[in-house]
């Protein structure tokens, strides 16, 4: 059985989590920012999903965080792993133009894991010269160096030239992708599509389905998306395509179950004679529609 919303949810309202507060390179971590996190799950923003692989992932194309397989409740190493998954949310929700670097970002989720783990456990630590072992044995040293150990390093800048060694670590470690990306590579926040209004902080979870105020949504018409894929940007007009985009995101996010699984299977591959799947395939770019195949493979 995996971990719950509620496990996040408490997470994001511990006084440990949300005492910390410190800069990896410009991405800000603050508990304040944490709990604004916390609040687009209790709208609805950002959806909470029970997974079944050993380690949490958060999806900034969907806005899903994916808990760890875990009988619940959480301990305080759960925790750890979920407040890294919150630390890219928190990121997808301050920085909808995605300018944060893959490594700055994975960094930023790593070290707040590991600066709640040190403030949980003041004896937590690790050792080895594997990969995984050395990467965490200079993470737990990076912590204390900087005071993050205790509220004393509260506030404390870690420039990027100081994380260079941890972020060639990073980018060699086995088992994950992050060596797949350059040292500028960015793409890991794109915004939240979901906008419901966020809870009273008094409001209990179970009552989000009749307390949030919901537009009704009608699901896009092929006329509709064969005019919105027509549009025309000169190719320098990223934040022009970058709006399409994203407005097509909403509309696959947002429509009814029976139309994404028929727009999955005409989008699957480019369907001669069904002009729409024709303009889909050639009007966006392979980045594009892979990310609203995506979506569309989630929710068909």
């Amino acid at each position: 059985m995996p971990l719950t919303e509620g496990d996040v949810l408490d997470t994001l309202s511990d006084s440990v989590a949300l005492g910390i507060e410190f800069y990896v390179d410009k991405i800000h971590i603050k508990g304040e920012y944490l709990t604004t996190v916390r609040d687009h799950i209790r709208a609805g923003n950002i959806l909470v999903k029970g997974g079944t692989q050993d380690l949490a992932f958060y999806d900034q194309v969907t806005d899903v965080l994916l808990t760890q397989k875990k009988s619940p409740p959480a301990n305080d190493s759960d925790r750890a792993l979920l407040l890294h998954e919150c630390v890219h949310a928190m990121i997808d929700v301050y920085d909808p133009d995605g300018t944060v670097t893959r490594h700055m970002g994975e960094l930023a989720a790593y070290l707040t894991q590991t600066t709640y783990s040190v403030r949980k456990n003041p004896s937590s630590n690790r050792n080895g010269t594997a990969p995984w072992d050395k990467f965490w044995g200079d993470l737990y040293a990076t912590v204390r160096a900087n005071k993050l150990d205790t509220s004393a390093g509260n506030g404390v800048r870690i420039p990027s030239a100081t994380l260079e060694n941890l972020r060639r670590q990073l980018a060699a470690l086995p088992f994950v992708n992050y060596g797949k990306f350059t040292k500028e590579a960015t793409g890991v926040s794109d915004g939240l599509t979901r906008r419901n209004l966020f809870l009273s902080s008094d409001e209990p979870v179970s009552m989000r389905s009749s307390s949030v105020s919901h537009e009704p949504y009608v699901d896009p018409s092929d006329d509709y998306l064969v005019r919105t894929l027509m549009e025309a940007y000169a190719s320098a007009d990223v934040r022009g395509y970058g709006s399409r985009l994203r407005r097509l995101r909403r509309d696959f996010l947002y429509c009814s179950l029976s139309r994404a699984h028929e727009l999955q299977k005409r989008f699957s591959v480019r369907k001669r004679g069904d002009r729409l799947s024709e303009l889909f395939h050639d009007r966006l770019s392979h980045g594009g529609r892979a990310i609203l195949l995506r979506v569309l493979a989630l929710r068909s």
